[in-house]
């Protein structure tokens, strides 16, 4: 029987596991550079290295795009959708995505983006912003959306609809609303109207964070171990229903082999209502996966500002956040090889019940 296997790997300050996505083809590209200015520096999906980006460069699904001070980036999305990285923003594209959901999701570890999708767009695939204290749905939307260091989270939507969700609590935002989420607010509150001061906000949220980064870089550790702990439990119940899976085929085969019809089909059917659980569980792995990586995104960050020459200064707690960081990387080895093996394992199985399909219906034509 199939087992994960907790392995480490070697990582680097951020990694965002993505499925085999190499090449820069039609398929994989998301869309192009149409403006660009000041130090913007992007990372291809299983690459270490950061890149200069520069204007008609395609973005890719895997990508990482860091903003500097004073940079912003525009890209025009091959669907006609389009999205604006405002300055000190660092984004991942359409990273962990299931390969039997049909969504594009960008994860904002911090900073601010602008998107536009449009109703045309959401008919060809779906669209999600992930934050570390929340996701939004886009429904045919042009919103701002954006992402603090103290893990606070503003969304205005310009027009359109947004589904905003905690896990919480589950809001629909319509044009001219918004709402705030943190960490420790769980209830999300809807304002008519909302004009959010997004440079105001960026730097109270960072005073909050230098004034105790202790307190901040426990509560995304502990959000790193509970979702970790979540994903362990998805992954168990995935190996149990991958061995009920087997015993259906198992014992679909032996009533084809003695010609009992109707007991194949009985476990047949069995076999493919296991299968349904585990396409479920195969997308929530996914979705949780990207939950999960949201906070490794925003907790190396605080890694970054506790060791610049500057910022570090001001930083208090930054021993914590420092001492925390060799962790957090053996915990982003383990969770990269357990959302690997996950999506793998559940894959197989639905293939092993296709391939047990196609066997009969060669039985039949025979």
């Amino acid at each position: 029987m199939k087992k994960i296997l907790f392995h480490a790997c070697v990582v680097s300050l951020v990694i965002v596991f993505v499925l085999p996505q190499l090449s820069f083809s039609k398929e994989n590209q998301l869309g192009h550079v149409t403006h660009c200015s000041g130090d913007i520096q992007i990372k291809r999906a299983k690459q270490n290295v950061w890149q200069r980006l520069a204007l008609n460069m395609p973005v890719c699904c895997g990508d990482i795009i860091k903003t500097s001070e004073k940079s912003t980036v525009e890209i025009a999305l091959a669907d006609r959708g389009s999205f604006k990285i405002h300055p000190n923003t660092q984004v991942a594209l359409n990273t962990i995505i299931s390969p039997v959901e049909r969504a594009n999701s960008f994860l904002l570890f911090f900073g601010r983006l602008w998107i536009k999708i449009h109703k045309y767009t959401l008919r060809l695939k779906g669209y999600e912003i992930q934050t570390p204290t929340g996701f939004a749905g886009l429904r045919g939307t042009e919103l701002g959306i954006a992402s603090y260091e103290d893990g606070s989270t503003l969304v205005r939507v310009n027009s359109g609809r947004v589904i905003v969700d905690n896990e919480v609590d589950r809001k629909t935002l319509s044009s001219n609303e918004g709402a705030a989420l943190s960490f420790q607010e769980k209830e999300i509150k809807i304002e008519h109207g909302f004009q959010p001061e997004w440079e105001r906000t960026q730097r109270a949220s960072r005073q909050r964070l230098f004034s105790d980064g202790e307190k901040y870089g426990t509560t995304v550790r502990s959000e790193i171990d509970r979702r970790k702990d979540h994903l362990k439990d998805l992954i168990e119940k995935a190996n149990q229903l991958s061995e009920e899976k087997d015993r259906y085929l198992s014992l679909a085969r032996e009533a084809g082999a003695r010609g009992d019809d109707l007991e194949y089909e009985s476990c047949m059917s069995e076999a493919n209502n296991v299968n349904e659980r585990l396409k479920k569980l195969n997308r929530q792995i996914a979705f949780y996966g990207r939950r999960l990586e949201c906070h490794f995104g925003l907790f190396y960050h605080y890694g970054y500002l506790a060791r610049h020459p500057e910022y570090s200064k001001e930083f208090m707690g930054k021993e914590f956040i420092l001492k925390e960081l060799d962790n957090i990387e053996m915990i982003h080895a383990e969770f990269n090889a357990m959302i690997e093996e996950g999506l793998k394992m559940t894959m197989e199985d639905m293939e092993d019940l296709m391939d047990e399909m196609k066997e009969k219906v060669k039985g039949f034509r025979k």
